[in-house]
């Protein structure tokens, strides 16, 4: 998908999406949750917890629907 990223050994990533609020907004309609992170002055970003094998597909999955047009 061409996302730039940030390498974690925790249990989260942190992903440039280009527009963090949109893709969170984005994301909560389809009942995936993420955090923002405008708030640490970081507007491009968001910070995605590893999940289940289930739940990573079904965010991977979101974030390839979510329109581009909206700088995302």
């Amino acid at each position: 998908m061409k996302f730039e990223f940030v390498p974690s050994a925790a249990n989260f990533v942190m992903v440039n999406v280009g527009n963090g609020v949109a893709a969170f907004k984005e994301l909560l309609a389809r009942k995936i949750i993420v955090r923002p992170l405008k708030g640490y002055k970081l507007p491009e970003w968001i910070r995605i917890s590893v999940g289940t094998m289930e739940h990573n597909q079904k965010c991977i999955a979101a974030l390839k629907e979510i329109p581009k047009d909206q700088g995302i």
